[in-house]
């Protein structure tokens, strides 16, 4: 008797550890952001709080330096130029790799990988080498060409750029991975069709392969969006939202209300403002993601 009620509850118990875990270190810090959104906590009094309602989002809304509407563009402008940079070179190789013999696709396949686990920080950190006006290597190759040398993370203008190639370089490693796993799963033969029909390879992956693998590009995306939305190691590493906030993304913004200005609430704030965001496109993918395999199935 005791040993069958045991046997029944042991399912229970091994899952009881792992859902602690999830409950302690993902759920408890977003509901604990959704409560200090709502408070006016600050560094130096975290409990005790008073309730301010959605002031904090009003105040969020209506910061003039820098206002929220130009962070919300920096990010909708440094998010969508991560995505199709780290699309079309991670599918770009992908396909590529995708025309070579198993064992050097499996080579070039690791040393592609390299920027991907590669923490963000020295990423940024070797970026900005790279980007410095004096010794940097990007003045460098201009040089080479006749053209003179850019100050490429305090120009205005430019800082934008130079971060958004940054981080395609550092992100486009889980688009070549996943896009590389879906097209080893196309079935041969029909390529094999598409070339005895003289179809050129260009021809047969806009007609043939990427169809075929759209439910997987489509995950890679959103994985690329989220990733680019949530960006803030390299950026902090490389500008710190500057030059005049012209970088100041949303992650930058939580950032510099919590920890600069000590004001929690404001930056939970901002924190439930960009979960809100990514929820939204999570939603968004499942939706699109069910409507394509239906078409598959």
């Amino acid at each position: 008797m005791v040993r069958g009620a045991f046997g029944r509850a042991t399912p229970w118990l091994l899952l009881a550890l792992p859902l602690l875990l999830l409950f302690l270190f993902l759920l408890l810090p977003y509901l604990l952001t959704f409560f200090y959104s709502t408070t006016g906590a600050t560094i130096g009094r975290l409990f005790n709080v008073k309730e301010v309602g959605l002031k904090n989002f009003q105040a969020v809304f209506s910061e003039d330096a820098p206002s929220f509407i130009s962070v919300v563009a920096v990010t909708a402008i440094f998010t969508a130029g991560t995505l199709f940079g780290s699309l079309a070179l991670g599918t770009g190789l992908a396909l590529a790799l995708h025309t070579v013999s198993a064992g050097v696709r499996s080579a070039l396949l690791a040393i592609y990988l390299i920027p991907w686990v590669i923490a963000a920080v020295i990423i940024g950190y070797t970026w900005r080498l790279i980007y410095d006006p004096a010794i940097g290597l990007a003045n460098s190759v201009l040089g080479m060409v006749g053209i003179g040398p850019l100050d490429w993370l305090t120009e205005q203008g430019i800082a934008l750029a130079a971060l958004v190639v940054a981080n395609v370089w550092a992100g486009y490693g889980i688009v070549l991975l996943v896009v590389s796993g879906a097209l080893a799963n196309v079935p041969p033969n029909i390529i094999l069709a598409g070339q005895v029909d003289g179809a050129s390879y260009a021809r047969i992956v806009r007609r043939v392969i990427l169809p075929a693998i759209r439910p997987t590009f489509l995950l890679a995306a959103l994985v690329a969006l989220v990733s680019g939305l949530n960006t803030f190691d390299l950026i902090y590493a490389m500008t710190r939202g500057g030059p005049l906030y012209h970088t100041e993304t949303m992650a930058l913004e939580m950032y510099r209300l919590t920890a600069l200005k000590g004001n929690v609430g404001q930056g939970a704030a901002v924190t439930v403002i960009l979960f809100t965001i990514s929820l939204a496109l999570a939603v968004a993918y499942v939706i699109i993601w069910r409507r394509e395999t239906r078409k598959w199935s």
